[in-house]
Formats: C-alpha cells, structure tokens, sequence
C-alpha cells in the first residue's frame, strides 16, 4: 500500500486511517510504546504492525528491526517514541524509506523555549522537504475508531456507545479526561486526536479532515490556542456549510495583554473577548469545562439544528418543572407557552390536570395513564414554537427497572418521534451496560445528564441553531491606505468625515479672541477642548471646559486651560484649542475598532463617555461586520435598557447607529496596517442625530512600551 492509493482521499487519510504502522523506539520497556501497542491490540487493528528498535530485539511477540531500513513492504505512518536526541536521525531514516506519516511522542521541542524552536524548525524543514505530515512533535497521537486503528499514547478504554463526536485536543491528559467522562454518559467518540506543537499538522487541517467523514456529526476541540487563523476560520466556516457544529474549550479567560487597541478600547478589547467574537462569527460554540465540551457536542450530534428555538418541557414533577424554569431561562433556554391549538390538543388527552404549562407537570395522571408519555409528546410535536421536547425519566441502571410499561413507553416515543427530542435523566448518573442497551433498542445515541448540564447543553444547541443558518458577513472592499496620518482629533474627525461618518462642526484657535469669535459664529453654548496629538485623555490635564455662555467665560476658560494643561503636560506640543458646539441629553456611545495581532480588526461597541469605564460593559465584533452583527453586539450589552429608552428617554435607532459604525469600520481598514486603534468616544446620539465629538487614531509606532491606557 502506498500514498498513491490515497490519492483519492482527504491529503490526512494515510496518517489518520493507515493500514500499516510501524512502532520506532518499540520496547516493553518503553512506556510509549506499550500504550500504543495496548491500543492498537485493543482496537483489534487488522493492519500490518512492524517494530523499531536499536537492538533488534523482540517485543510484544514481534520480532524487530535495528532501524527502518529493515521495514519490509510500505509503512503508512509511523510512532517515533524515541529520546529527543535521537529524533531527527530516526526521523530521516523513516522518510528516507518512504514514510511520508510520522507520530511524533516526544518532548523537548518548541515549547521549552529557544532551543528547541531550533530543534523543531530542523525537523519542520526536513519534514517540508520531503512532504511528510507530523503529528506533533510533543504528542500522545491519535485514535480511530471507526477505522479500528490508532498511534500514540492515549490510554485505550473500552467505547461500547455509537461514536458521533470527534474530539481534537492540545493536551493528550485532556483528552483522555474526556473520552472518561464521555463514555460514563454514553457519548461516543469517533477520532481522539491530541495535537502536541502542531508543527506541520494544525487543528485546522484535522477540522477540515473530519468534515468529510459522514460518521462525525459533531467535533469538539480543547484549544490552547490558534496557529493559523486563516486557515481556522476557514476550516470552520466549511464545517458550518457542512451542518457540522465545532463546540470549543479554550483556555485564555484571564486577560493576558491589552496591546491590541489604544486608550479605553484597550482595556475593553482582551484576548479572550476577541476569540469570543471569533466564535461568534464561525458559529463556533463555547464552554468551559469538560462536562460541557462533550454534553454539548453529544446534544448537537444528536439533534442537529433546530428548526425552531422553543423548548418542551414534560415531567411528571412539577418540583422538577420548577428547577427546569428557572434553570433554563439563566441557560439561555427558550421555554414558550402553548399555543392554542396545542393546549385544546392536550386538554381532550388530560383534561383533569387543570395546567397546560411549559414546563408540563404531567403529575400522577401519567401514572394512571402510561400512554401519556406517547401522547403528550407527539402533539407537543406539532406545535408551532417547539423545536425540540424533553423528558425527564431516569435512564434504567438495572435489568428489570421498575414501571417497565413506562419506561417501554417513553422509549417507544424517542423512537418514533418525527421532530427532535431527547431523554434526561434527574440528575447526572453514570450510564451503565443497562442504560446503553435501553438507549440503543430505541435508536438513541445519548441522554442529557441532569437539568444544569442538560439545559446549559440546549441553550448552546438553540444558539448554534441560530448562527450555524447566518451566512458568513461579505467582505469589505480594500480601500488604498492613506498616505498622510491623522495624528490629532481634528485631523482624525475629518478624515472621519471623509469617509460620510457624521461629526461634529468645530473651529481651531490659537487665542482668547479667536475662541470668542469662534463662539459668537456658533451662536449657542460651546465647548473648549485642548488639540494635542501627545494628550489622548484632556479631561485628566485640564483640557475640556463645557457649558460655555458669553465672550468673558469663553475667554477665561482659554486662558486657564493652556496655563493648567501647561503645567500638568509640560512636554505636550499643543496645536490650539478646539471650540464646538456643547451638546447635551441623548446617549453617548463607545466604538472602538483595535487591530489584533491573530484575528486583524476588531470593533468594540459600548455606552461612551465615562461609562465605558464605570460599566466594563463592551461588546466585540469582528471587522467586516454587516448592521445584523452590530446591531446583535449593542443588544448584548449589560446597559442596552439604557439605549431601549430608560425612564421615558427616546429609544435610539440601533440600525442607524450601526451603519454609522459600519462607516467608521471602513475608514478605520483604509488608514492601513499600521492602524493601532481609532477610537470614537463619544459617539453620541440625541434623536435622529448621530455625531461624533471626539476621535483618535493610535499608531503602532507611537504605542509606549507601558500598558495602553496609563497616561491617565
């Protein structure tokens, strides 16, 4: 067998379903090496299993080879468990032969630091040079189950559940934790992969591997972080058109930098927020725990999207009906009352339970009559607002459970259900020998584990359902960057204003005189800001007087204003005094658009002002965005009451406000690469006016080696 007869396959399939191996390093006394060959024995691999090792000595009943040059026949990939200082000699005696699929176990590569970044671009040029495909370096391997094969060193166990999930993961121990937990709720795995430094091989190549295997209806990755984000986002957006959910845990909460935006943005624009965005636009789902990662990916395989976002409930507690309630509504969970149609249904089948409610206690009268648990559910299948139903009966842990008629009965409605419906249990249990069987005699594949994991699972399904039927947001055209930097908030308004971003009027002044001329042509009260391109925050050195009325307060507060941010800015180059129009009322908004270093321009929105700061309280988009997306990021946040029209306040036009943001996301994309950051704060809307007060733009080049944000 060689690469040849794959060359109808995915470029992934010889390393991922070889039909022959060869172990390098092989030893019973290699721990490695013993892991892998326990796996591959426990898989029942029917391929050919050859042995490496610097004596030739026999292992496992095996005889062996000194090197790979006493391999017979074609190897399609092989395990290299050898020490680090052997490993580039081992692995040019592999490719020399043919190998082209290397699993590399061993350690002591890139993420030790210089050193062995060195070591690993030798080996990546090597491994270049000849077209050979590394799992790894720092790697415990892969297994296949649905091909019955596997190297590495993930420790093997037993999987008796239907495999639907595939599970991608940095960290081998992860995986296994996984795979541990999973089969205990009787999730099954299709493919374990753990993917070490990802040299040559990335999570996006695998993702993009796995979208073509009709078995795998749901990936899930545990994620430290994203090589190639092109190539990601690109993988992903295929496993969306594909109907494949991607279900991510992802290390990166706590905020690590902030070097990606300038002034407020850049305490509001973290790392994690950022990939949070991400995964908003590739219909990527997050969670945070283990527990999460495979409930999640077993309820999404198991159902698909739904049609619908309504959630039945049906219990025969109403102690139980209570907790779902409250739990599913913090779940993100849509539980919506029967219509009509549905609850005159219903009351011609239980009409002496006196509540047709969602969640649905069916109480004792389920008891009395069996075939409500086939009944209830089939005309909850037919109302218009329910995508998915629920019930709740533990899963049998014993060979004869009690209330067998029931138990039949619910299982008789999971099998024959035309619209999406699941099984949950009370409480998390572990699925045993008896559950499997009850499951699998009704075509069931998997049970939600309890009300917290099972509804944190369904409000993630209802989510997924949404996005994974949003198209990818166009892109913008290209504009050539601009040639001359706006260096100032006047020269940054205008050049905001070129791109039809609506600012306000204001006049430049070097004198008292000039500021009460500027005043009288406005013709109403004003507002004098300092103009510096070295002051980003002017209100902390004296730099902003408000409320201006009359020539002798116009004049004073000049005055005063160079002399105090003279003194509290001694090395500012002070280019005039800026006079504009006081505004006051309406709503002031953040926007701010910073460049982040994997994923490019980000847009932050937020209530403005000093707001931004009181409230933490921003949303992260990524740039290009369409209105839908803006509009989605304003309605997140903690403060939209604020913007729905607070205490008889006017409602503003989030539609509108988006197409001003849009705006000011394009002018930011044409200032070029070198845009850090350009922040509009406030962006303030009274009614159907929308103007910009104050603007600045932050240059890689002018950032400070200190943190972002602490002139202040």
């Amino acid at each position: 067998m060689t690469d040849l007869q794959f060359k109808d396959a995915h470029r992934l399939e010889a390393l991922f379903n070889p039909r022959s191996v060869a172990i390098v390093g092989a030893s019973e006394r290699n721990h490695f090496s013993n892991l892998a060959m326990r796996a591959l024995r426990g898989l029942k691999y029917t391929g050919s299993i050859q042995l490496v090792n610097q004596r030739g000595a026999p292992a496992y009943g095996i005889d062996s080879v000194t090197s790979c040059k006493g391999l017979t026949g074609h190897v399609d990939a092989a395990f290299l468990c050898v020490p680090v200082a052997g490993i580039l000699d081992t692995a040019r005696d592999a490719i020399a032969i043919g190998i082209r699929n290397l699993v590399i176990v061993t350690s002591g590569f890139a993420e030790i630091g210089a050193e062995g970044a060195a070591r690993e671009a030798e080996l990546l040029e090597l491994c270049n040079a000849s077209g050979t495909r590394v799992l790894g370096p720092n790697s415990l391997g892969f297994r296949n189950n649905l091909g019955k094969v596997g190297l590495g060193s993930i420790p093997f166990v037993e999987q008796p559940t239907k495999p639907s999930i595939a599970l991608i993961s940095a960290s081998g121990s992860v995986a296994a934790a996984v795979i541990n937990y999973g089969i205990r709720q009787g999730a099954g795995f299709t493919h374990i992969i753990a993917t070490g430094n990802e040299m040559n091989v990335t999570t996006a190549d695998i993702i993009d591997y796995l979208i073509g295997i009709p078995e795998v209806r749901a990936i899930a990755l545990f994620l430290e972080e994203v090589r190639d984000p092109a190539k990601f986002a690109a993988a992903a957006e295929r496993a969306r058109l594909a109907g494949k959910p991607i279900i991510t845990l992802k290390i990166g909460a706590a905020e690590t930098t902030a070097a990606v935006a300038a002034a407020h943005t850049g305490a509001a624009v973290g790392d994690d927020k950022v990939f949070d965005a991400v995964c908003d636009r590739l219909a990527i789902v997050r969670v945070s725990t283990v527990e999460a990662l495979v409930v999640t990916a077993a309820t999404l395989a198991a159902t698909g999207p739904l049609a619908r976002p309504g959630v039945a409930f049906i219990s025969i507690s109403g102690g139980m009906c209570e907790i779902a309630s409250d739990f599913g509504e913090a779940a993100g969970v849509s539980i919506p009352q029967f219509s009509e149609a549905t609850c005159a249904e219903l009351a011609t089948v239980i009409s002496d339970l006196g509540q047709m409610h969602n969640p649905l206690d069916m109480t004792g009268a389920a008891v009395r009559d069996e075939e409500l648990w086939v009944k209830v559910p089939e005309i909850l299948s037919r109302d218009p607002a329910i995508g998915l139903t629920i019930l709740t009966w533990d899963i049998p842990a014993v060979a004869e459970p009690s209330m067998p008629n029931t138990v039949a009965l619910i299982g008789k409605s999971l099998q024959q259900a035309k619209a999406p419906i699941l099984l949950m249990n009370n409480a998390e249990n572990v699925i045993n020998e008896h559950g499997r069987a009850y499951l699998e005699s009704y075509g069931q594949s998997f049970s939600l584990p309890g009300i917290r994991h099972g509804l944190e699972a369904v409000g993630k399904l209802a989510w997924w359902s949404k996005r994974v039927q949003r198209e990818a947001a166009p892109l913008v055209a290209q504009t050539k960057a601009v040639t001359a930097k706006p260096s100032d908030e006047r020269q940054t308004l205008d050049f905001l204003a070129s791109h039809d971003v609506p600012v306000i009027p204001t006049q430049i002044v070097q004198s008292a005189e000039a500021a009460v001329a500027a005043a009288q042509a406005i013709g109403e009260p004003v507002v004098l800001k300092i103009l510096s391109a070295d002051i980003a925050h002017k209100s902390e050195v004296g730099g902003v007087a408000l409320n201006l009325i009359g020539d002798a307060a116009v004049a004073a507060a000049f005055d005063k204003m160079m002399a105090t941010v003279g003194e509290r800015a001694p090395k500012a180059k002070i280019d005039g005094v800026i006079v504009a129009p006081m505004r006051s009322g309406g709503v002031e908004l953040l926007v701010g658009i910073a460049r982040d270093p994997q994923w490019g321009l980000v847009c932050a929105v937020g209530l403005g002002g000093f707001w931004v700061d009181a409230l933490a309280d921003t949303a992260l988009c990524l740039l290009p965005a369409r209105r839908e997306d803006i509009v989605a990021a304003f309605e997140s946040l903690r403060g939209i009451v604020m913007l729905r029209g607070y205490r008889g306040s006017e409602p503003i036009d989030l539609n509108a406000v988006a197409d001003v943001v849009i705006r000011i996301a394009t002018a930011a994309e044409a200032l070029g690469d070198d845009l850090a950051a350009l922040e509009v704060n406030p962006l303030l809307v009274t009614g159907d006016r929308i103007e910009a007060l104050d603007a600045l733009a932050v240059w890689t080049e002018t950032l400070a080696p200190k943190a972002l944000g602490s002139e202040k």
